[in-house]
C-alpha cells in the first residue's frame, strides 16, 4: 500500500517538474522580450539574456511612438483582425449550418470532401494567382485582400460543422413546425448552441490575422494603412539595427491577444473541449 502511494507521489513529482520546465521554456522568451524593451542597445548586445536590466530606460517606447504612427497602425491591425474574425464566424457558420441542417442534397459528401482537401494546399501555392486576381480587381492599397480569404475558411467550416452536428434535430423540426424561417433558426438556435466552436474559431482567426505579415506587406502601400507587423518592420533599416523599440512594439502588440485569450478564449476553449463529452 505504501509502495503504491510512493509511486504515485514520484509520478506526480516528475509530472510537476516536467510541467515546470515546459512553463519556463514557454514563458522565458516572453520575459526576455519585456526585459529587452527596457534595455539600451549596448546592454542588449552585451547581455541579451539578462532578465533584469542594469540601466533601465523608457527611451525605447518614446522611439516607438515617434518613429512610426504606432497607435494608428495598432488600430488598423485591430480593425482588420476583428473584421476578419467576424466574417469567418459568419460565413463558416452559414456553410456549416447548411451541411448539418440539410442532410440530403446531391453531392453533399463530395463537396465537403473538396472543402477538406483545400486544407492540404499550402498557401504559397496560390500566392501568385491571388496576386494577379487582386491586381486585376484593383484591390491594391485596400484591406480587401486580407478580408476576402475569411469568406472561405475550410478549417472554420469543418470545426463549426462538428459542433453544429451535435445540435438535436428535434429543435430544428420544432422550430419549422412553429413556422420559423431558416434565418430565424440559424440565428436563434444554431448560433447560440454552437457558440463554443464559433468562439474558438473567432479567437484563432483574430490571432492569425493579427500576426499576418506577408499579406499586408504585399498589398498595402500607404503608411497610414499599415498594420502593426509592417510598422514594426520599418523600425529597422540597413544602416542601423536597434532592438529596444521593436521589442517594445512586440510587447505592446501581445497585449490584445493576451487579453482576448484570458477573458474570452479560455471560456470558449473549455466549452469546446467539453462539447459532446456528455450525451443525453
Amino acid at each position: 500500500m505504501k509502495t503504491g502511494m510512493g509511486e504515485k507521489i514520484i509520478k506526480r513529482l516528475i509530472f510537476n517538474l516536467l510541467l515546470l520546465v515546459i512553463i519556463i521554456v514557454v514563458v522565458y522568451p516572453f520575459v526576455i522580450m519585456i526585459s529587452g524593451s527596457f534595455k539600451t542597445d549596448l546592454e542588449m548586445n552585451r547581455s541579451p539574456l539578462r532578465i533584469f536590466p542594469q540601466d533601465g530606460t523608457a527611451d525605447n517606447y518614446r522611439t516607438l511612438f515617434t518613429a512610426i504612427p504606432f497607435w494608428r497602425q495598432f488600430g488598423n491591425s485591430f480593425m482588420v483582425s476583428a473584421a476578419y474574425a467576424l466574417l469567418t464566424m459568419l460565413f463558416s457558420g452559414g456553410v456549416a449550418y447548411g451541411f448539418t441542417r440539410f442532410e440530403r442534397f446531391r453531392g453533399k459528401n463530395i463537396l465537403f470532401s473538396f472543402i477538406l482537401l483545400t486544407m492540404l494546399i499550402p498557401s504559397q501555392v496560390y500566392l501568385v494567382p491571388a496576386f494577379q486576381m487582386y491586381r486585376a480587381l484593383h484591390f491594391f492599397g485596400t484591406y480587401l485582400p486580407m478580408l476576402i480569404p475569411a469568406l472561405m475558411n475550410s478549417f472554420g467550416i469543418f470545426l463549426v460543422r462538428q459542433v453544429m452536428s451535435q445540435v438535436p434535430r428535434e429543435l430544428y423540426e420544432s422550430a419549422t413546425i412553429d413556422g420559423c424561417g431558416e434565418i430565424y433558426i440559424f440565428t436563434r438556435i444554431a448560433i447560440p448552441l454552437s457558440v463554443s466552436g464559433l468562439g474558438i474559431l473567432g479567437v484563432l482567426n483574430f490571432m492569425t490575422c493579427w500576426n499576418d505579415f506577408m499579406t499586408p506587406l504585399i498589398y498595402l502601400n500607404q503608411e497610414a494603412m499599415y498594420t502593426l507587423p509592417i510598422g514594426l518592420m520599418r523600425l529597422q533599416n540597413f544602416y542601423k539595427i536597434s532592438y529596444g523599440a521593436p521589442l517594445a512594439g512586440a510587447f505592446l502588440s501581445c497585449v490584445p491577444v493576451i487579453i482576448i485569450l484570458t477573458v474570452v478564449g479560455q471560456k470558449y476553449f473549455i466549452r469546446g473541449l467539453m462539447a459532446g463529452a456528455v450525451k443525453g
